[in-house]
């Protein structure tokens, strides 16, 4: 996945590692918003909110005003938002 610094995230390489390029033109297209980000790794089912979702930082990819930290919580705070209270 790809987690941006306003907690808007995106999957890449599903079942596979991201390549180079996928991950270059993800990159281009943050910085081209002005938003730092990161790869990470999830880990866990993603749509059952009440489950834990494990989250491994896996390298930052575009600069961000903002620590990976402050991403992670607006990421889960997206999350929990998105998916459906009954799951």
């Amino acid at each position: 996945m790809i987690i941006a610094e306003d907690g808007r995230h995106a999957t890449l390489g599903q079942y596979r590692s991201p390549t180079k390029e996928e991950i270059g033109q993800v990159t281009a297209s943050l910085s081209a918003h002005g938003l730092g980000g990161w790869l990470v790794l999830g880990e866990g089912d993603y749509y059952q909110i009440r489950k834990p979702f494990d989250l491994e930082k896996v390298q930052q990819v575009s600069a961000s005003q903002v620590s990976w930290e402050v991403a992670e919580t607006w990421f889960r705070d997206l999350r929990s938002r998105n998916c459906s209270p009954f799951a």
